[in-house]
């Protein structure tokens, strides 16, 4: 798989202007807080490098901010991003020309695709955001193909995330119901087997920002 393309702060501050969807992070001052939270999408795209065989057909679930479209447009023959708002995606897609990215606006409840399902989806930090998750989870089960692979990126909510967001005046976002444990045990208990995780910042072994994942269906 190719390397990460990391798009530029300038171009996601452009975009992202006046967004709640897209988090400042991915374009804030501070290198440090931005770096961190860059890292998390390296990974992701390590995971996937490392484990994805099939190449064809991908959904990026909840990607509206068309963060990771650039690096998976290289990598699957057909990208799908389904999100309740793509306004972000669509500049990200014209911006980068990516040919092979179809993108849908709608709810995740108003949504089905045939079988036999997509060979990878990516859920970056989009699960904690549903407080029913058994609707988002149900639908990605329903979607992943036989021999498919789910990637997640979930924030941990732990002591450490709780200390750092005093130390940088980053506030929580409402709608973050779950931690990254909570929504990993459910997937373990929704037909989901964890196969390959690794944590950002790479080397926080013991209170982790962020667990990343690979799942397949048990």
């Amino acid at each position: 798989m190719s390397k990460f393309i990391e798009i530029p702060k300038e171009f996601m501050a452009g975009i992202a202007l006046g967004s709640e969807r897209t988090p400042n992070l991915y374009y804030s001052g501070n290198l440090l807080m931005r770096r961190v939270f860059w890292q998390r999408l390296y990974l992701l795209n390590r995971l996937i490098r490392s484990n994805a065989i099939k190449l064809e057909l991908c959904l990026d679930f909840g990607g509206g901010g068309g963060v990771m479209l650039p690096t998976l447009a290289r990598h699957f023959k057909l990208i799908t991003l389904l999100d309740l708002d793509v306004a972000e995606a669509r500049q990200v897609v014209q911006h980068y020309h990516l040919g092979n990215v179809e993108i849908l606006q709608q709810d995740v409840a108003a949504t089905d695709f045939p079988a036999p399902g997509f060979d990878a989806i990516v859920a970056a930090d989009v699960l904690e955001h549903f407080r029913e998750l058994s609707t988002p989870v149900s639908a990605l089960h329903r979607w992943l193909s036989p021999d498919g692979l789910l990637f997640t990126s979930l924030p941990t909510e732990n002591w450490v995330y709780v200390m750092l967001r005093k130390l940088f005046g980053v506030t929580k976002p409402i709608d973050h119901y779950h931690t990254g444990y909570e929504v990993e045990a459910y997937l373990a208990t929704q037909g989901f087997e964890k196969i390959a995780s690794v944590s950002a910042p790479l080397y926080f072994h013991v209170a982790p920002l962020f667990l990343i994942s690979a799942w397949r269906k048990q």
